[in-house]
């Protein structure tokens, strides 16, 4: 399957950032583990060869937490993304619903300027499963170990996607 969709839907991708160093004084600053960057690169390594063999992202929300930009910096190794924006609503405690709102907005935008080409959401638990159910209207409470990333068929009519992936290299 390539990350190829049809003008009513996109990919998204939700990506917990790898694993970080302990925390020691303060939780935004924490960094990547060489552990943690390896993770990132086995999950991208995943995304590429499965849903998006053109490499190529339309838009990336970051939280602006040092170890999600990390992530995302890491994730660049592989992919190449049109946009990036750090997105401080997609922290660990962030809404649900305004960041569900807003990625929908979005995915429009992107299906218009960017047709066929995925969006990256990365973030932290327990955020990420939350989104993941709140993308796909469950109440499954999915568990995302550091690193890992699902897939989300986003349908554009509907505003409600269907998980078509989910990797805990």
């Amino acid at each position: 399957m390539s990350g190829q969709s049809s003008k009513d839907d996109i990919f998204i991708f939700i990506m917990r950032h790898g694993e970080a160093e302990s925390l020691q004084t303060d939780d935004k600053s924490r960094n990547l583990t060489l552990r943690g960057k390896n993770e990132v690169h086995i999950s991208s390594d995943w995304l590429s060869e499965s849903y998006c063999q053109n490499r190529e992202l339309s838009m990336a929300l970051v939280s602006p937490y040092t170890r999600t930009r990390q992530t995302y910096n890491e994730v660049l190794q592989t992919f190449h993304a049109a946009q990036m924006e750090l997105n401080s609503d997609i922290v660990p405690e962030g809404n649900v619903r305004v960041a569900h709102d807003y990625i929908d907005v979005l995915a429009h935008q992107m299906a218009k300027t960017h047709p066929g080409k995925p969006l990256l959401v990365v973030s932290h638990m327990p955020f990420v499963s939350y989104l993941l159910d709140a993308l796909c209207d469950s109440h499954n409470m999915s568990l995302f170990a550091t690193g890992s990333v699902a897939v989300v068929k986003y349908q554009l009519k509907t505003g409600k996607g269907v998980l078509v992936g989910h990797f805990q290299g």
